[in-house]
């Protein structure tokens, strides 16, 4: 697998970063789910849609459903998948 840095893609980092983590993710079994108890610390927690395997970020767990900002599809809090 060969990345591009970020200025020879032509994104910008937050874009590129989201594409190198999906790569990476395209094969991996995530087991983790979000549950009560999951915190996203400082900097935030990436977490996986379980229906388009695409990756995101939250800085809270403060709401009960979240859409996908990339297939739109609405997932509960504990089918999410940590990464």
């Amino acid at each position: 697998m060969t990345t591009l840095s970020y200025e020879a893609s032509g994104l910008n980092y937050t874009d590129w970063c989201k594409s190198v983590m999906n790569e990476y993710i395209k094969d991996k079994t995530l087991t983790r789910t979000v549950d009560r108890y999951t915190r996203a610390g400082r900097y935030g927690k990436t977490i996986v849609c379980p229906e388009c395997k695409k990756v995101a970020t939250v800085y809270h767990f403060s709401w009960s459903a979240l859409s996908c900002q990339e297939c739109g599809a609405m997932v509960e809090k504990n089918q999410w998948r940590l990464l």
